[in-house]
């Protein structure tokens, strides 16, 4: 969502909106990297506290402390955003777990899905009795209606999500992002079939998601082309995206695509993938989702740049043709396979295939 008034952030401000940014990030991340080892709801709760401990303070800073906290508030009070009531109910389960002895955490029930490829649980906002709410403060008490109506019974990420992407829309400049310039923390790791979100700023209405996805820059650092295919009727180049020296997922892309991400400064170059690395998967077993490839050496030693026009004739090895038509059917694919191809696409375009580790 784009909002036709920002607040100002003045330079001396961003520092300190931006750190407790990144702990409401790290706090996202480490909860949702928790649901797959299947921890207590007890241990669970540890960074649900501390995410709303960190929510709440860029919610004091941006309501209190900043120059223009004036057109903050005008954005809370008129509820503008469609978020704005998850900041609230974040506020009023904070308050409760920061000054009253009852412990907040996701509700005991919950769903357990995943197969081979690793299982995942996910929690629920739990019911504040009603002698815990008669406690509190009346400006605190009226934020209850917030509480119960976005957050109770909820997936307690999807409200990580969303308070994460409402502070990004009304103040863009204080997610703290890492040297690729990725919100730290984020993408949350891909579950095979689950379509629950894995970045703050991916919409949840598919046909939105997959324009979002193919405006931003891929992630990873390089991406190496080993072949250009076409498959119905459509170009396709195919390759390996590299994270450092390893790679986690291999991309198909029409040439259009690439030359937007090269146009918005993604690195691509060309070279041969398979002769040039070795399989890691064994060596890295908490990867589940496909192959890990190790290059041998520096990418730059087997590589060369892309040509300024790129391709227009097909060329292949031979060993990448199946694959790529393997490829094509599970990312590219519409109808009955629409949104299993977007979830492929999204894993591998975000290379949301790893756990993030800070």
């Amino acid at each position: 969502m784009t909002l036709s008034t920002n607040v100002t952030i003045a330079s001396h401000e961003l520092l300190a909106l931006q750190a407790s940014m990144r702990d409401a990030q790290m706090a996202a991340a480490d909860y949702y990297g928790r649901t797959a080892r299947n921890d207590s709801i007890d241990e669970l709760g540890t960074p649900v506290r501390s995410f709303l401990s960190a929510i709440q303070t860029v919610n004091d800073l941006l309501t209190n402390s900043v120059g223009d906290s004036e057109t903050y508030r005008s954005i809370t009070s008129s509820g503008i955003h469609p978020n704005t009531s998850v900041i609230l109910g974040v506020k009023y389960v904070r308050n409760v777990a920061q000054h009253l002895p009852h412990v907040i955490r996701p509700r005991d029930d919950h769903a357990l899905i995943g197969g081979p490829l690793g299982m995942r649980i996910y929690t629920f906002w739990d019911e504040i009795p009603a002698i815990v709410h008669d406690r509190l403060r009346q400006g605190t008490q009226r934020l209850k209606s917030d509480y119960e109506t976005r957050l109770l019974g909820t997936n307690v990420t999807d409200t990580m999500l969303d308070a994460l992407n409402f502070f990004s829309d009304v103040a863009p400049d204080i997610p703290h992002r890492d040297q690729r310039g990725e919100w730290t923390g984020f993408p949350l790791m891909s579950q095979p079939g689950v379509r629950d979100r894995l970045h703050p700023e991916e919409p949840s209405d598919e046909k939105a998601a997959r324009v979002w996805l193919d405006e931003r820059r891929p992630n990873g650092d390089i991406r190496v082309i080993c072949a250009q295919l076409t498959v119905d009727g459509t170009q396709y180049t195919l390759g390996f995206t590299f994270t450092g020296r390893l790679s986690y997922a291999p991309f198909v892309e029409t040439p259009e695509q690439l030359f937007r991400d090269a146009a918005a400064g993604y690195p691509y170059v060309v070279g041969d993938a398979l002769a040039n690395t070795v399989d890691r998967s064994k060596d890295i077993p908490h990867v589940v989702q496909g192959p890990v490839l190790e290059s041998r050496g520096d990418i730059a030693t087997w590589t060369t740049p892309v040509p300024s026009g790129g391709w227009k004739e097909d060329w292949s090895d031979g060993r990448m043709t199946d694959f790529v038509h393997r490829l094509t059917r599970t990312e590219q694919g519409g109808g009955l396979l629409g949104s299993t191809s977007y979830l492929v696409r999204r894993a591998r375009r975000l290379n949301a295939l790893v756990p993030y580790s800070p």
